[in-house]
């Protein structure tokens, strides 16, 4: 399987993070809109410099505030859609994230959700490319993997797809049962982050507790044999917040990430289950 990194995931400026990632020997990335802005380099540059050192953008992150809001605010939503689009045509990237509504005035409308939705697949089909739909543990109305692929469902366009994250999954008691549950092929893209089981608000444990794979508690061996059993072929990506990890050195905490991730693939393979060997890329 392929190896990802989100760019959030370590500390450094963007360039920085892509010459680490590329090192420990992942084949791809998770930009974040926010590191790419604050890095002074156009879209182009972004790509050439990835595509030097052998990485492909997987996916550009996040659009917020897409669903669930008034029928005329939805034209502003568009508009802004439509830039984030003309961003990732000049990245060569082919999917953006779409992150459920977390605000309080958010309309629990949930086929109004999946036409807002519909519309922003229809404008991403126009340039061939893809929504990877996500429900944030403390989304407003769509919280759990089950709301999110509801939504997906209802919308029933081609070019909206389903993330699963296992942090997310794993704060709203979703398991591997949620993912077996699944039609098959549901699941476009799978993030990776491992936590402590920790009583405090979801946000705050989110991004201030996530780990890499083997230094939490959830059961992510079982969790990602479950997607893959389900079909899914793309990668394993690594989405972690943890304020400590950005203050270690990039390269090694990209190291690390890639170790763990390597660690998690040996332990689902040697449990005899259908997953691809990880080679370097390099």
């Amino acid at each position: 399987m392929k190896m990802c990194m989100a760019t959030v995931s370590i500390g450094g400026g963007l360039e920085e993070k892509i010459s680490a990632i590329a090192a420990a020997g992942f084949h791809s990335i998770e930009l974040l809109d926010d590191d790419l802005r604050r890095s002074g380099m156009t879209p182009e540059e972004c790509a050439h410099r990835c595509a030097d050192l052998g990485l492909t953008i997987e996916l550009y992150q996040p659009f917020r505030r897409a669903e669930g809001v008034p029928p005329g605010e939805f034209r502003e939503v568009l508009s802004r859609f439509h830039g984030e689009l003309d961003v990732m045509r000049r990245l060569s990237a082919e999917s953006i994230l779409v992150v459920s509504n977390t605000d309080t005035d958010a309309d629990g409308n949930r086929d109004l959700s999946a036409a807002q939705l519909a519309i922003l697949a229809a404008a991403a089909a126009e340039h061939g490319m893809m929504i990877m739909f996500e429900a944030l543990a403390w989304g407003t109305h769509i919280s759990r993997t089950a709301d999110a692929w509801d939504t997906i469902q209802r919308a029933s366009h081609p070019n909206l797809a389903l993330v699963v994250d296992t942090f997310h999954m794993n704060a709203r008691g979703e398991d591997a049962g949620t993912l077996a549950e699944l039609p098959p092929y549901a699941i476009g893209f799978l993030q990776v982050a491992d936590a402590p089981r920790l009583p405090m608000d979801l946000l705050t444990w989110s991004r201030n507790h996530r780990c890499f794979p083997g230094e939490g508690e959830f059961d992510l061996p079982a969790q990602v044999a479950a997607a893959i059993s389900s079909g899914y072929r793309g990668p394993l990506s690594l989405e972690i917040f943890n304020p400590g990890y950005r203050e270690r050195p990039a390269d090694d905490a990209a190291k690390a990430g890639a170790d763990a991730l390597r660690r998690l693939i040996a332990e689902v393979t040697d449990a005899s289950r259908p997953v691809a060997s990880v080679g370097d890329h390099r």
